[in-house]
């Protein structure tokens, strides 16, 4: 031992210094998803304002989920090449000059090039601060780590919808703020002193393999993505030509996601305690009524459909979850994290695909279409679920995996979200 050197005191130096890492990559995010929650609610309001068609709108944030795919597997390697830092300041340097200029170049075919470059810039973020928080979240505390995180990104993503109350959308003023936040972003990870390990390359397991296992899960994932991807991408043109204001659209995102983070754990452990299947096709059938009455209250009371937003985000974000669960009660957990890994490609092609079938059927139906949308594919997903559970043989509720709340970052949250996972099964230590 070197002398004069104590070991406790080195460890106990060592799990600070950790700990205050975990803290500023959790600043980071929450400035991060500042910027992302205010930045694509405005762009949806700013190209309705500016006369975009639904379908053009749809078709232009649907970029966004093409570039976040790409990106899972562009950005691996710029990280390996020129480290965490570096990566995490040019993609923060790039989205920050896209987001301002949206405002300069206002052209759908432009802004389809941006959303693109704004989601692989987006998913590399993710993919730097979640392979640091792996590499730097204290043995046995991942778990814990990614309830906090995935609590620090739901908050700030509800937080970046109430900025766009600050100023009008037509002006540059919104953008700036977007951009600046984005900016922001890269001094709490310029602070840290800690090389995190490259992640790992976003494989998944054979799609045909995972969809023979879990054909319901797969199928889940996709349906989510197409609602998600619609929702993100138009549910404010939704709002706006409902004949509501710029305040209201603010308001009616934020519930949505308050709906989600409220219902996330009670749902989640409900499912643990009770058949799997039968709790996706109940879930799956409330949020159809939610759509449903969403699309009834289409230019009627403001307030009403703040209510109806938050019941349809209480039900629609823990469906990927309940997907994800329901997956790995068929599998090993050897395989967990490559299935979860193609679940998540799955709900990204769904997600494409979403914003252009929504915009579509806006132009051609009115705003009243989009929920009514979400709704008929919902019930598609609800009869498919009831199928399942009346036909197929449902995994004992005792051999169930535990339900872990997820938010479709990267997939280096994955490892984050197994140890939770774990750490739920794990029996009582002694005290």
């Amino acid at each position: 031992m070197t002398p004069g050197l104590d070991p406790q005191s080195t460890g106990t130096r060592a799990l600070i210094s950790s700990r205050g890492s975990v803290v500023i990559l959790l600043i980071a995010t929450a400035i991060l998803m500042l910027g992302g929650g205010l930045f694509s609610t405005l762009l949806a309001v700013r190209a309705n304002l500016e006369g975009f068609s639904a379908f053009t709108i749809g078709f232009v944030m649907s970029g966004y989920f093409l570039g976040y795919m790409l990106g899972a597997f562009l950005c691996v390697k710029a990280i390996e090449d020129v480290g965490h830092i570096r990566t995490f300041s040019a993609l923060a340097a790039l989205v920050s000059a896209i987001a301002i200029s949206h405002a300069i170049f206002v052209h759908p075919l432009v802004w389809m090039v941006f959303r693109l470059l704004a989601g692989i810039c987006i998913v590399g973020l993710f993919l730097v601060i979640e392979s640091w928080l792996n590499a730097e979240a204290p043995p046995g505390k991942r778990g814990r780590v990614f309830a906090i995180y995935m609590v620090v990104y739901l908050s700030a993503m509800a937080g970046g919808q109430l900025l766009l109350t600050l100023a009008d959308p037509r002006t540059f003023v919104l953008f700036g703020v977007a951009s600046i936040l984005f900016a922001l972003a890269v001094i709490p990870t310029a602070l840290t002193r800690v090389r995190a390990p490259a992640p790992q390359p976003a494989g998944g397991m054979d799609l045909r393999r995972l969809f023979r296992i879990s054909t319901l899960g797969v199928t889940t994932c996709f349906i989510v993505g197409i609602i998600g991807g619609a929702f993100w991408s138009l549910a404010a043109v939704f709002v706006l030509r409902s004949g509501l204001g710029e305040a209201q659209v603010a308001y009616f995102m934020t519930a949505a996601i308050a709906g989600g983070m409220a219902a996330q754990i009670p749902v989640g452990r409900f499912s643990d305690t009770h058949d799997r299947t039968g709790v996706l096709a109940g879930v799956a059938l409330l949020l159809t009524i939610a759509a449903t009455v969403l699309s009834l209250l289409s230019g009627q009371w403001a307030a009403a459909m703040i209510v109806a937003a938050f019941l349809f985000g209480a039900f629609y974000f823990p469906l990927y979850s309940l997907a994800v669960a329901h997956t790995h009660d068929q599998i090993g957990p050897e395989y967990a994290v490559g299935a979860t890994r193609g679940l998540m490609f799955v709900y990204g092609v769904g997600a494409v695909i979403g914003p252009v079938i929504g915009g579509a059927l806006m132009g051609i139906a009115g705003p009243r279409s989009l929920f009514l949308f979400m709704a008929t594919i919902g019930a598609a997903l609800t009869a498919l679920s009831m199928y399942w559970y009346r036909v197929r043989p449902t995994v004992p509720v005792a051999e169930q995996s535990t339900f872990v709340p997820m938010i479709r970052t990267s997939h280096e949250a994955l490892s984050m979200a197994e140890e939770a996972a774990h750490a739920a099964t794990a029996p009582d230590r002694p005290q």
